[in-house]
């Protein structure tokens, strides 16, 4: 058994559910013992005590509450943390955390804008620390499967198009609090381009490898009042639309659509032609392959998802089953957890490390500056931060 790795759960809203009540618990259910929840902080006390709740439940033992991170910090109750804040305050507590000494895992996407992205990682350097990237799609079973039919076996030949779209009519709940701060500009970076779309672009990379230039169009319709965080009541101002154009370095183009503020029917897809066949997305496409994805061959025969994974599988060797799925553990949540305490244990860098996050990140940001300047940009300057036309006012804001 390995040293227990105590790690401070930062941020006890939405998200950090899905770290605890299925990353922990699956961990655990499946014979991980070896890292616990020592603390949690979050400023409402309220909601740190239900986390803490739910954590001493699955592991046994209670972690200590904190609604300050410096006072947490000092009490030397971890040694790693796993944040899960609202995207603005992403730069300035992870630097907090990491110059104190603990190592970080941070929700996608990285920080706020590449600038406070940049710092984050600049820091981790000179701490000597370890950094990951809290991106759990492309760990799911069904995502690897997909990812190794299109790239180790070839199943449907050379990929020749990309076509991923959502459109409906779903307009935020603005009452809700989780939602309030994701409607400003300020305080999210960007809509959903940012927010799912950081799971999408993060899968792209990973599916496809470097990219050349984006084209992207977008619009905002939903412009109501909300009270948000820091900045009052003010009106939402990040896109609910857009159509954008990935065009990568092997020459393949994915076009990527979406739209939460149409009217009449759902229309959601994501389809992936090859010469020699077509991978249809079975689940959400925008967490690509989450759910899977079943096979149409040009003689009409298909192959499941199921029988997809099964094959997946079977080509393992063990100690690959163990690094990809280690105790068996199938959910992203955990194993980004597991492979977070690995990295940390064995001095290694994670599978997804603060540098994968910022390109993840910075293909967000190539469809927002594509939209701001009303043309295609090239991926490696927005990477660069050579052209941040989008991004400023964002900085600026929060002097960065």
């Amino acid at each position: 058994m390995s040293k227990r790795l105590n790690v401070a759960l930062v941020g006890c809203g939405w998200i950090s559910s899905a770290h605890v009540n299925n990353g922990l618990r699956e961990l655990v259910q499946h014979g991980c013992n070896d890292i616990v929840y020592s603390a949690v902080c979050d400023v409402s006390e309220e909601a740190a005590k239900k986390r803490a709740g739910e954590i001493a439940a699955i592991q046994g033992c209670e972690p200590r509450i904190f609604t300050d991170v410096e006072t947490l910090v000092h009490s030397g109750v971890a040694e790693a943390a796993d944040i899960c804040l609202p995207h603005f305050l992403h730069h300035t507590v992870a630097i907090a955390l990491l110059e104190g000494g603990l190592h970080v895992m941070l929700e996608k996407p990285l920080g706020i804008t590449i600038k406070a992205s940049r710092r984050i990682i600049d820091t981790v350097k000179k701490q000597k620390r370890v950094l990951a990237t809290g991106e759990n799609i492309r760990r799911y079973l069904g995502a690897r499967a997909c990812e190794w039919a299109l790239n180790t076996k070839h199943l449907i030949g050379d990929i020749s198009a990309v076509h991923v779209q959502v459109i409906n009519y779903s307009p935020f709940d603005l009452q809700n609090s989780a939602f309030k701060w994701r409607v400003v500009k300020n305080l999210v970076g960007g809509g959903m381009i940012m927010d799912s779309g950081a799971h999408f672009t993060d899968m792209m990379l990973y599916l496809f490898g470097d990219v050349d230039d984006v084209f992207c169009t977008m619009s905002t319709h939903d412009r109501r009042m909300v009270n948000a965080p820091i900045v009052g009541n003010v009106p939402a101002d990040v896109e609910d639309a857009w159509h954008a154009v990935i065009r990568f370095k092997s020459g393949l183009c994915v076009t990527w659509t979406y739209s939460r503020a149409y009217c009449g029917e759902k229309r959601s897809f994501g389809d992936y032609h090859g010469t020699e066949g077509t991978m249809m997305d079975a689940g959400f496409p925008f967490h690509c392959f989450q759910g899977g994805g079943q096979v149409i061959f040009p003689d009409g025969k298909t192959l499941s998802k199921d029988q997809l994974q099964i094959d997946y599988l079977l080509s393992l060797a063990d100690g690959d089953k163990q690094r990809l799925f280690p105790y068996g553990c199938a959910n992203g949540f955990a194993i980004e957890l597991w492979d977070f305490a690995d990295a940390i244990r064995n001095n290694r860098k994670p599978d997804i490390d603060g540098e994968e996050g910022l390109r993840a990140k910075a293909l967000c940001e190539a469809c927002y500056e594509s939209a701001t300047i009303g043309k295609a940009v090239k991926y490696d300057d927005v990477l660069n931060g050579r052209i941040n036309a989008y991004q400023k006012p964002i900085d600026d804001f929060w002097k960065l």
